[in-house]
């Protein structure tokens, strides 16, 4: 299988898993699994899969949702030293990654004294955002993937805000078409990389949550249909009416 597909086999692997483990698909917890959950974490502590076996879950979902209601979550505005917090804790991480990655080519002297320089898929691809979580304390995971990428994306355009005015909806009516034409079945067949380029230089996480708006908000009953009905409700539906705005 992994020669067939353009990405290391550890990733290939465990994305199948993913994909094919029916307790990945439960839909959301209720206030009594939440409690469960809480309760055996307490007893087994980080054991996910002896937890995920005992709740009918996947290891991944209940290590995830645990991370989000282990403790008290701020849900409101990020303040500034939250976002401070944020920024310290991807920098440690990267660094760390980085160091670590250069540790057979360059010695330590070496790399104390020089600049890193980092590439721009390390600044948002496979970050650990458990580890990132818990250096920033009031927010869980997916809070501070949702932050970073829009602190991202901020630096990225210059601040500019891609999604307002005439700018927006060409954005929109790029994203739309360039799906269209894709002729895929599946979301994960999609290259959300090259789709960044369509709307702009922004991390593909932008575009992802982007098109979420996009199906939520204008396609009717979304949650009943496909992919890639999805698509062709936006593109024969949504296009001509934000053509006519434009």
């Amino acid at each position: 299988l992994a020669e067939g597909i353009p990405r290391p086999w550890r990733l290939i692997y465990y994305r199948a898993r993913k994909m094919f483990d029916p307790n990945n698909y439960k839909g959301r917890y209720t206030k009594e699994e939440k409690e469960k959950l809480k309760k055996y974490h307490a007893l087994h502590g980080n054991d996910w899969k002896k937890i995920s076996e005992m709740m009918s879950r996947s290891n991944l979902s209940v290590a995830m949702k645990y991370s989000e209601i282990k403790s008290a979550i701020n849900y409101g505005p990020w303040s500034k030293e939250e976002t401070q917090k944020l920024r310290r804790a991807v920098e440690e991480v990267i660094r760390k990654r980085i160091e670590t990655e250069d540790a057979n080519s360059l010695s330590s002297s070496k790399k104390s004294h020089r600049e890193i320089l980092i590439d721009f898929e390390k600044l948002y691809q496979k970050l650990p955002w458990t580890e990132i979580e818990a250096k920033v304390g009031t927010r869980y995971w997916r809070q501070c993937k949702q932050k970073w990428t829009t602190i991202l994306t901020n630096k990225m355009t210059k601040g500019q805000q891609l999604y307002r005015g005439t700018k927006g909806l060409q954005a929109k009516i790029n994203l739309i078409k360039r799906l269209y034409e894709m002729k895929v079945e599946d979301a994960n067949e999609v290259n959300w990389e090259e789709l960044s380029n369509t709307i702009g230089d922004v991390p593909k996480a932008y575009v992802q949550a982007k098109f979420y708006k996009l199906k939520v908000s204008c396609v009717p009953f979304w949650q009943k249909k496909t992919f890639s009905e999805i698509v062709d409700y936006l593109f024969e539906e949504k296009l001509p009416e934000l053509q006519e705005k434009l």
